[in-house]
Parts: C-alpha cells; sequence; structure tokens
C-alpha cells in the first residue's frame, strides 16, 4: 500500500480538490463551489483543512471551520465538505483525514461536529463508525 501523507491544505491544492469532487459527483458542480473552497483560504482559520497525498498528489480532502453560535451551540469544528478520489476510497484515507480534524479540535479544546442529509446513510454509517454520535440539531422546511 502506498504512504498516506496527511497535511494542512493550501491554496497551491485548490485544483486538485474540485477534480476530486468532479470524480466523485460525476459533473461540475455549480460555479459557486470552487468559490466556497477557495473562501475557506481567505475566512477561515485553515488549521481545520487537510487533504490526504499519495505520491505526491491529493487523493483526498476535509475542510472544516469552527463556528457554532449561530446555531446557539458552543464554538466547534464543523467538517464542510469531505472527498476521496474514488480509486483511493476504501483505503482508510477518510479516516485519517477525519481523525486529523479530530484531533485538531482536540487540541483548540472544542468539539468536532458535521451535519449530513437525513438520507445520506452512508455518511452517516461512516461518522458513527469514527466515534461520531448524534447531536442537537434537527432542521425544519416549509
Amino acid at each position: 500500500m502506498e504512504t498516506v501523507r496527511i497535511r494542512m491544505m493550501t491554496k497551491d491544492d485548490l485544483a486538485q480538490i474540485i477534480e476530486i469532487d468532479k470524480k466523485i459527483t460525476g459533473r461540475e458542480r455549480t460555479s459557486t463551489w470552487p468559490q466556497k473552497v477557495s473562501s475557506h483560504f481567505e475566512t477561515y482559520d485553515l488549521a481545520l483543512c487537510f487533504v490526504a497525498e499519495v505520491e505526491g498528489r491529493v487523493r483526498g480532502f476535509i475542510l472544516g471551520n469552527i463556528r457554532g453560535a449561530e446555531y446557539g451551540l458552543p464554538l466547534g469544528g464543523w467538517i464542510d465538505i469531505m472527498g476521496i478520489d474514488p480509486e483511493y476510497q476504501g483505503r482508510g484515507i477518510g479516516r485519517m483525514l477525519a481523525d486529523a480534524f479530530t484531533e485538531e479540535c482536540r487540541f483548540r479544546g472544542i468539539k468536532a461536529r458535521v451535519m449530513t442529509r437525513a438520507s445520506d446513510e452512508r455518511l452517516q454509517k461512516f461518522m458513527l463508525r469514527l466515534g461520531f454520535k448524534r447531536g442537537e440539531l434537527i432542521n425544519f422546511d416549509k
């Protein structure tokens, strides 16, 4: 198995992250997605954004930030976007990225948090395997 290196994300990783997302979704996402990703570099502390490299190429990523007050919760580290190149899924890279994220949260004295769609059972099961538990938030639509 190739060596996986987890490191903090840099602006130079943006193109590879967008490429991975396109492989996952099978399409170019809306034109705002690259801006959402790049806004992390301008808005948030990048200590909660990591990439997984294999042989010098980004093969996975996790973008997060610190927030919570808008939900009436203590500040926490929130996972916003996570993706693993489909050719590299099932190799533990997602776990390694989530571990780096949660370790940084622990270092900062905050909880790691993530929201999922109710229908995304795969992601929910993955988060449960990582030790996450159902949180306090429930959303309503009209």
